[in-house]
């Protein structure tokens, strides 16, 4: 007994060694309102190298876990305000848990030629040649999926006809600067939470490192823990409308001084009701149609990876990515025909039942090691991508007179759609860095291939389905290409930094079921010019030419029925388009003004055609000899009061063509039109946020399509619970305006579209987070397939 007595006192002398200590503070402005998400950094009093970082709570509260005995220093910075060092204090066995109590922060004010202007909480800055948007831990990342915070990032908009950034449509989106299969990437962006994003990076002109195939680019950068051990989170959302939609996920890190190991896994159990209207006017008449479908969609999706750190200059890491979803959806509609002279002709009444089953897989492996303690750097790249999809469509047609009573027997048809792409690319980069500046470099080759196949059957006398051969066809596409660029950056004089670089990429076609088969290459040169005033402005002006390549979908010589009046075709005589762009952006305090211009020859065009002895629309992309569009638009954010601050998006955006389309002389297609982003976030008692998002676009016109006006508004109430728990009531689309309406008018072609997705709905989210959780920027390396897998996953239709 004496013995264990003895070691006991032993082991409570020794512990103190080992002990883990504790160290928490609270964060407050000049007139003392809390800090919400201050940035801490606790670092080393001998050497200040980083020990372990965290972000304050809406109350300005932070704590810092499991430190060992020592002396340290503490970096604290927010925006809008001066960074602030702590005096070095001690953690010691007789103060094993230090509390720093209240640290003040200076509000940052910096003179403009005699105006004062204060640092304003805005969600945007400009780093020269991109706009980040910060979301870590910010209101509008509470409840919302990616998709959701993409219309808060600076020039980017987005409709169902895709997302834009300024008047540039061609808009590469990289995840942690890494590239998706394209059906992978609809489900990060739809499922994956807006609360595990850091922040979003739009480069409104890419430099020739990027695939000249884009004209600009998206990177959302994910969360990052520092500390070392197991953080996650979990969360579900469930909104109702017509119907309802849930969707559960969780995130799981796990860090060690060698490891970082995370995944994500998000579902998705969606009833979305659209309704469709449209009317379709020629010589002779008319054909209005309306059209109800409701979606039932199941699906899962996983972002995942793992990165190994053997020494402090290299890392391996591997990714994996993948989706699989299926979507199950009922279409009645009715088409309604009239001559000139009044009344009804005749109704056709459609019903289609469909099955659409996806599955999506992306694999990576790269890796990244710096040569040298000068900073040379190698970075590799291996990707390979799989897109299988499925598609089974059975429609049913019936003529009827006016009174409803059958003109005919109905028709039914049966439509098969599978298919298959993949493909695989390898990428190096290499950093040279010299006294003067640093150079770049890299090559990248890529394979793709895509396997289609269609077929229509119509039921016959007999019952039986029989191959209808001018709606079936196939398609084996395969693409070779091969690129090559160089950059150089410096800084020279006080402010002013260079860049410029060359990028070449030839490109090699082969449709096996037709005779297409063709190589082109070219040069793509860049060059951007910033200069950072002495008071803090910054000026920069970049050009870059590019290149647009037909997406696989496009090329292949398909024929896709969605009705009998309207019809899909390929093009294996489509082009590649070449543009010359010019951008150029000024930031002053909270607000940023960027403007692009850009002329485009053989610019890609989804047109219509329209035969008027069958009364048949055919849909399909072609080639404009040339097209210009402008674009300019604002950022600012600004606050108003210690509880209300406003972040603002607006944009005003122009295109100019003479080109004829198709076999008609259109003549000047010129438009424009404005958009606007208001979001407002309120600070309410008791640790409650409202925010109000207002968004207004004007009609406006982009060659032959026009769009008309859009009025919608989210309202939502976000309240923290418990520690790290967090809840959201959003009220999407508050006065049911969100409806898009399209206008295609030229030549003998006169058609009119709107959409609604049941996008009135409320909803309410709930966010757990366990573990210690802090954000650290994540690396910017590609997969490789930057362009190539944007052009993946698109159905034929």
């Amino acid at each position: 007994m004496k013995k264990i007595t003895f070691l006991l006192l032993c082991l409570g002398t020794c512990l103190p060694g080992l002990a883990q200590f504790q160290l928490q503070g609270t964060v407050v402005e000049t007139d003392h309102q809390p800090a919400p998400y201050a940035t801490i950094r606790l670092a080393s009093a001998n050497d200040s190298s980083t020990i372990k970082g965290a972000v304050t709570d809406e109350k300005g509260f932070f704590r810092i876990n499991k430190l060992a005995a020592g002396t340290y220093l503490l970096h604290v910075q927010s925006v809008g305000h001066q960074a602030t060092w702590l005096p070095a204090f001690t953690l010691r066995e007789t103060d094993p848990a230090k509390d720093l109590g209240i640290i003040t922060l200076t509000e940052k004010t910096e003179n403009l030629a005699q105006i004062n202007v204060k640092g304003q909480r805005s969600l945007v800055e400009n780093q020269g040649d991109r706009l980040v948007l910060t979301v870590a831990n910010s209101v509008i990342a509470k409840g919302n999926k990616v998709e959701d915070i993409l219309r808060y990032a600076p020039l980017v908009s987005a409709t169902p006809l895709g997302i834009k950034v300024g008047n540039k449509s061609n808009v590469l989106i990289l995840v942690d600067g890494r590239q998706m299969g394209q059906g992978t990437l609809d489900n990060f962006l739809q499922n994956f939470s807006a609360e595990d994003i850091l922040k979003i990076e739009v480069i409104p002109n890419p430099s020739a490192k990027y695939d000249a195939s884009f004209g600009a680019v998206i990177n959302i950068i994910t969360l990052k823990s520092l500390e070392r051990g197991i953080n996650g989170r979990l969360s579900t959302t469930y909104s109702q409308g017509h119907y309802g939609r849930f969707n559960p996920n969780g995130s799981l890190n796990f860090r060690s001084p060698r490891w970082n190991v995370f995944t994500t896994l998000n579902g998705r159990f969606d009833q979305v009701g659209s309704e469709e209207a449209s009317v379709r006017t020629y010589q002779a008449g008319s054909m209005a149609g309306q059209a109800f479908s409701l979606y039932k969609t199941k699906g899962f999706s996983t972002f995942s990876g793992i990165d190994f750190f053997p020494n402090p200059n290299h890392v391996l890491g591997m990714r994996f990515n993948s989706s699989s979803q299926t979507i199950r959806s009922t279409t009645d509609g009715t088409t309604v025909f009239r001559s000139h002279s009044p009344g009804v002709d005749s109704v056709l009444v459609l019903n289609r039942l469909e099955t659409d089953d996806g599955r999506n897989y992306d694999g990576s492996f790269n890796y990244t090691g710096k040569l040298d303690s000068a900073g040379k750097e190698l970075s590799v790249t291996i990707t390979k991508s799989f897109f299988d999809r499925s598609n089974t469509q059975f429609l049913t047609y019936q003529y009827q007179n006016v009174d409803r009573s059958s003109l005919r027997s109905p028709s039914r048809a049966r439509i098969q759609n599978p298919k298959t792409e993949g493909n695989l690319i390898g990428k190096a980069d290499l950093t040279l860095p010299l006294k003067s500046g640093r150079w770049e470099a890299g090559f990248q080759w890529t394979t793709i291939s895509n396997d289609n196949l269609v077929t229509q059957e119509n039921e016959g006398s007999t019952g039986k389905y029989v191959l209808d051969s001018s709606f079936s066809n196939s398609g084996n596409y395969t693409e070779h290409s091969y690129a090559g660029y160089a950059s150089y950056s410096t800084k020279f004089k006080p402010g002013w930094s260079l860049q410029t670089g060359l990028r070449y990429e030839r490109t090699y076609q082969e449709l096996v079921s037709s005779t297409l088969s063709r190589t082109y290459s070219g040069f793509f040169p860049s060059l951007s010019l910033s200069k950072t005033l002495p008071n803090g402005p910054k000026i920069s002006v970049s050009y870059a030419r590019k290149i647009s390549r037909p997406s696989l979908s496009a090329l292949v010589p398909y024929r896709w029925q969605s009705d009998p009046y309207l019809i899909s075709v390929g093009n294996p005589g489509l082009k590649p388009s070449f543009a010359h762009t010019l951008d150029a952006n000024v930031t002053l305090g909270g607000l940023t003004l960027s403007v692009n211009y850009s002329n485009t020859q053989d610019a890609i065009l989804n047109t219509v055609f329209f035969d008027p002895d069958t009364r048949i629309y055919t849909v399909s992309f072609t080639n404009l000899a040339q097209l210009h569009s402008e674009f300019v638009g604002l950022t600012w954010g600004h606050e108003w009061t210690k509880w209300w601050s406003m972040n603002w998006n607006g944009g005003l955006r122009g295109s100019q063509t003479q080109s004829p389309i198709g076999q008609y002389d259109a003549g000047s297609l010129t438009g424009y039109g404005v958009q606007t982003y208001l979001n407002n976030v309120f600070s309410l008692p008791k640790g409650y946020k409202a925010e109000l998002l207002l968004v207004y676009e004007s009609p406006s016109r982009s060659t032959i399509n026009q769009s008309k006006g859009l009025f919608f508004t989210f309202i939502s109430l976000n309240k923290p619970l418990f520690r790290d728990g967090n809840v959201k009531l959003i009220f999407r689309d508050v006065f049911h305006t969100q409806l898009y309406r399209y206008v295609v008018s030229y030549g003998n072609v006169s058609s009119s579209n709107q959409y609604y997705n049941d996008n009135q709905r409320l909803q309410l989210a709930f966010t757990y987070n366990f573990g210690k959780r802090t954000v650290k920027a994540a690396k910017d390396r590609s997969l490789g397939n930057d362009a190539d897998k944007n052009r993946m996953g698109g159905g034929v239709r």
